[in-house]
């Protein structure tokens, strides 16, 4: 296993907008010297943790370097589910836009992070003509598997999985019960937990098996949470098993506690870096069949203290029909902490629409 591990305090000070992203990387101390190690695996592996916007930036350096080295490279990520692979080739191709991508892939419903940290990548590889890979499985099935197990999935749902759902070895098992007991003290569910982490694996792993068996001559790099691709585990172990003679490498962010450093082959450097932060309402949402009902509100939040009560349906923000968490994400995503917005909420017992200046958190 090779570490390099490099700290350069001057590198982190830029890229507080996803416009700044690519002067960013240029100014990255170790992607391009990487470039010629990484150049000769056929699959470069490189972790994020999911809300960190600088271990994205770290991404697009990684591809920018291994792009400029070769051109024909493909990009696989976690982000969007396989089932919705026609959006994301739509937005590529400049067909649809980002907010039809995003309503496309459902990508709130389904991901939900930021997406103005993977908005630098995607304009990438648009920009570019890189192919990008949804390799994720679909919510629907690990969310039934979580509850009851493989067995919980009918036979056609089940076929939609890879043939086989390969246990993890010893040392998988046991980091993956350090995580679980983090969020859950219930044991009974460990195994469920368990199988959906290898879901996950397996079918993002048999995603860039069958795209590079498909493309010989691309190269791939895969952006996924860094837990699925350390400790010499996860999809990269996966893809193995089917390849035993691939040439591949893993690639992490210094800043990853779920990656220290002779977990994978490589680390970067990765000072934090946050991007302004985006307005927000401080309510909790129920999605239902009818629109948006309010579960809880943060009594300290604007809306809580404009009226807004539990049990209100939100209609509209600023003019905006709101139908669902991607209309509510996407009115939002221009707005800043400070900014007022007009909420129109549904009330029980009111016969029209109450309306309220709501300043967001």
């Amino acid at each position: 296993m090779v570490m390099l591990l490099v700290t350069c305090l001057p590198w982190g000070a830029m890229a507080a907008t996803p416009e700044d992203a690519l002067a960013h990387v240029d100014a990255h101390p170790l992607a391009k010297p990487l470039a010629d190690t990484l150049a000769q695996n056929r699959v470069v592996f490189v972790g994020e943790v999911h809300d960190r916007y600088d271990h994205h930036l770290n991404q697009l350096a990684v591809l920018r370097a291994l792009h400029q080295k070769n051109p024909n490279i493909a990009i696989g990520v976690e982000w969007f589910q396989q089932p919705f692979q026609a959006a994301v080739n739509d937005f590529l191709a400049g067909k649809i836009n980002e907010t039809e991508l995003l309503r496309g892939t459902e990508y709130f419903e389904r991901w939900g992070y930021d997406y103005r940290q993977l908005r630098p990548i995607m304009e990438y590889a648009k920009a570019n003509h890189l192919p990008v890979i949804a390799l994720n499985a679909p919510v629907e099935l690990t969310r039934k598997v979580s509850k009851g197990g493989l067995e919980a999935l009918s036979s056609t749902e089940r076929a939609q999985l890879p043939a086989t759902i390969n246990p993890p070895d010893t040392a998988y098992r046991a980091r993956l019960q350090t995580v679980f007991a983090m969020h859950s003290e219930d044991k009974t569910q460990f195994e469920h937990f368990l199988a959906v982490q290898r879901i996950w694996d397996e079918t993002m792993a048999q995603h860039v098996v069958n795209y590079v068996q498909k493309h010989p001559q691309h190269q791939m790099v895969v952006f996924a949470g860094v837990g699925h691709i350390s400790d010499g585990a996860g999809i990269p172990a996966d893809v193995i098993r089917q390849i035993p003679a691939i040439k591949l490498a893993t690639v992490a962010s210094a800043s990853s506690p779920d990656a220290p450093p002779n977990s994978v082959d490589h680390t970067l450097p990765s000072p934090l870096l946050a991007l302004p932060p985006l307005g927000k309402l401080g309510l909790l949402l129920n999605p239902q069949a009818s629109g948006l009902s309010v579960a809880a509100l943060d009594t300290k939040s604007g809306a809580a203290q404009a009226g807004v009560r539990e049990g209100d349906r939100v209609a509209s923000l600023d003019g905006v029909t709101i139908h669902n968490m991607a209309d509510l994400k996407l009115a939002l995503a221009q707005r800043p902490a400070g900014a007022t917005v007009q909420l129109a909420v549904e009330r029980s017992g009111e016969r029209d629409l109450l309306s309220y200046s709501v300043v967001l958190q």
